[in-house]
C-alpha cells in the first residue's frame, strides 16, 4: 500500500501548471504543422490500439503475442508508424483531419513475418493469426485522426515535421479545460494514474514466464500472489507532464516501471509463495532475455467526475451527451471446467470467462447508448462501417473493476469504461460532419 500511495503522490507531482498561452503569434502555417502532427498521433494512437486488440483466438489478442517480447513491440510499433496517411484538411481554426488506414490482410502478413523472425515459445502458431478474419470480420481497418495546434503531445508518438530551430510557445491548456476547476484536473490526472497502474499490471501479467506459463498464470497459483501483485509495482514512475486533450474532457498519463524491478517482485513473490514445480527461479531470471527494453510503459486515461463534466458542458455549451458523465459498466460471470474446479488454473479460467462476458454484455449496454433525441451508437456504427471497430477497441481497453469468486468456483467480474472515452470515438464522426 505504501507503493501505491507513493506512485499516486508521484501522479500529482508531475502536474505542472500549463500556462494559457494563446498560439497566436505563431504563423499559420506553424500552427498547421502543429495541428497536422496532432492528428498523426492521434491516428497512430488509434491504429496501434486496434491492431494490439484483434483478437487471434477465443482467448489471446494481439497484444498478448506482442508482449512477448520487446523485439516483437518494436518491430510492430513500426510497421503501424509506416502505415501511409491520407490528405489532411484543416478548418477555418486550423483543426487538422487526417485518414489512415491498412488492410487486415497486411496486418496478418506482417504478423506472420514478425513471429517468423522473432517468437520462439510456440504457444501462437503462424497459421492462428489467419483467425483474425473471423473476429474482424472486415477487410480495411480505417481510423480518423484530428488534432488542434499543440506544441506538447504524449510520449511514444511520430515526431511530425516541425523544424527544431522554430521557437513554439509553452503547451497550452485547451479552452474546453479551462472551465474545469485546478483542484478537479489534479482529481482527473490521479483517475488517469490509477488506469495507467491498472494497464500496467496487465501488461506485466502478460509476460510469459515459460513457453505455456504467462505472469497470469504464476499468480494465480496463490491468493497471497494474487493480492501482492496486485498492489506493488516497485519504482512505478510517472513520465513527462499530463496530456489534455483539446475536444474532450479525456486526460492521459504514462507511467513506468523497471524490468529489473519488475523481475525481482517476482521472484521474490516466488520465493515467499510459490509451492508449485512448473516455474523455477532460473525461469524466472531468463524473461529478461525477451524483454530487451529496460522500462515497460502504460498509458491511462482520466476524467473529471461527472459532476464537473456536467458543469462544463452547461458553461461552454459542448453537446456532450449525459451518459459520458459516467462510467460504463457490465457484470458477467464464468465457471471452471470440471476438471479444473477448487484449482488456482480453475480460478483463472473462470475469471476470464467471466470478463469475457462482461464484455459482450458492455458492448450490447454501449450500442444502446443515445447521441440525441433519435440516434443512439447502434444507427451510428451502421453508418460509419469504420467506427465499428473503434468501439471493439474501447471494449477491448475496458478495464476490470472487480473480480470474486463464489465457493464453487464460478467467477463474477464487473468490467468498466469511462463514457468519455465511448464519446470520443464517437464525437470524431460528429466533427466529420461539420468538417469542410
Amino acid at each position: 500500500m505504501r507503493t501505491s500511495r507513493s506512485t499516486l503522490s508521484a501522479a500529482l507531482a508531475v502536474l505542472v501548471a500549463l500556462p494559457a498561452i494563446a498560439l497566436a503569434q505563431v504563423p499559420d502555417h506553424q500552427n498547421k504543422l502543429l495541428s497536422k502532427r496532432a492528428a498523426e498521433a492521434d491516428a497512430y494512437r488509434k491504429l496501434a490500439e486496434t491492431i494490439n486488440g484483434l483478437r487471434i483466438t477465443s482467448d489471446t489478442i494481439v497484444r498478448d503475442f506482442v508482449t512477448v517480447s520487446d523485439t516483437i513491440r518494436s518491430e510492430l510499433d513500426t510497421f503501424i508508424r509506416g502505415v501511409r496517411f491520407g490528405k489532411p484538411r484543416w478548418d477555418s481554426e486550423l483543426m487538422c483531419m487526417i485518414e489512415a488506414e491498412v488492410t487486415v490482410a497486411k496486418v496478418i502478413q506482417e504478423l506472420k513475418a514478425i513471429h517468423k523472425r522473432h517468437y520462439k515459445d510456440g504457444v501462437i502458431k503462424s497459421v492462428d493469426f489467419e483467425s483474425i478474419k473471423q473476429y474482424i470480420k472486415k477487410n480495411v481497418i480505417k481510423v480518423v485522426g484530428m488534432g488542434a495546434p499543440r506544441p506538447d503531445l504524449p510520449p511514444d508518438v511520430p515526431g511530425g515535421d516541425i523544424p527544431t530551430t522554430v521557437n513554439l510557445p509553452d503547451p497550452v491548456t485547451p479552452a474546453i479545460w479551462l472551465a474545469v476547476p485546478p483542484n478537479e484536473r489534479l482529481m482527473a490526472v490521479r483517475a488517469a494514474a490509477l488506469d495507467a497502474m491498472r494497464r500496467l499490471v496487465e501488461r506485466l501479467k502478460g509476460v510469459r514466464i515459460t513457453s505455456e506459463t504467462t505472469v497470469r498464470d504464476f499468480v494465480a497459483e496463490s491468493d497471497k500472489i494474487w493480492a501482492t501483485a496486485q498492489s506493488t509495482l516497485t519504482g512505478a514512475s510517472a513520465v513527462g507532464r499530463p496530456y489534455y486533450h483539446h475536444d474532450e474532457l479525456i486526460v492521459e498519463v504514462t507511467y513506468e516501471v523497471p524490468v529489473q524491478s519488475v523481475i525481482t517482485t517476482i521472484n521474490e513473490l516466488h520465493k515467499r509463495h510459490y509451492k508449485g514445480n512448473k516455474i523455477t527461479s532460473m525461469d524466472i531470471k531468463k524473461v529478461t532475455k525477451h524483454l530487451q527494453k529496460k522500462k515497460f510503459q502504460a498509458v491511462g486515461m482520466g476524467v473529471p467526475r461527472p459532476q464537473f463534466i456536467k458543469a462544463v458542458v452547461v458553461k461552454t455549451g459542448t453537446n456532450i451527451p449525459d451518459w459520458a458523465s459516467n462510467p460504463i459498466r457490465a457484470e458477467g460471470s464464468g465457471v471452471p471446467p470440471e476438471d479444473k474446479t477448487g484449482t488456482p488454473q480453475g480460478k483463472l479460467m473462470a475469471a476470464r470467462a467471466a470478463e469475457l462476458d462482461a464484455k459482450r454484455r458492455l458492448a450490447e449496454e454501449i450500442m444502446g447508448l443515445q447521441i440525441d433525441s433519435s440516434t443512439m451508437v447502434r444507427d451510428f456504427v451502421t453508418e460509419h462501417d469504420e467506427i465499428n471497430t473503434q468501439v471493439d477497441t474501447v471494449l477491448v481497453n475496458s478495464y476490470v473493476k472487480s473480480t470474486n469468486w463464489d465457493s464453487d468456483g464460478t467467477a463474477t467480474v464487473i468490467v468498466e469504461i469511462p463514457g468519455m472515452q465511448v464519446w470520443k470515438v464517437v464525437n470524431t464522426y460528429v466533427l466529420i460532419k461539420n468538417f469542410p
